[in-house]
């Protein structure tokens, strides 16, 4: 796990440490009260573009790269 609360990556990546930092950025709280088939993929990889290549950054950019996985299984 890393210290965000973040494990594994790609679309084996999950969070299950409800007290992870990554459940406080914007985006996070933003695509989690939708349905994923309401999800529109260009404006999760306009969020991934925008992300900073830092560690503090990684579970931002694992989970929103799962989650474009996922929006492109369901399209």
């Amino acid at each position: 796990m890393d210290y965000q609360g973040g494990q594994g990556n790609g679309s084996a990546w999950y969070c299950n440490n409800f007290d992870a930092p990554l459940l406080k950025f914007s985006q996070y709280t933003k695509y989690s009260n939708m349905a994923i088939g309401a999800i529109d993929a260009n404006d999760v990889k306009a969020d991934l573009g925008a992300a900073k290549a830092s560690a503090e950054a990684a579970p931002l950019v694992n989970y929103l790269n799962w989650l474009l996985d996922i929006i492109v299984k369901v399209a």
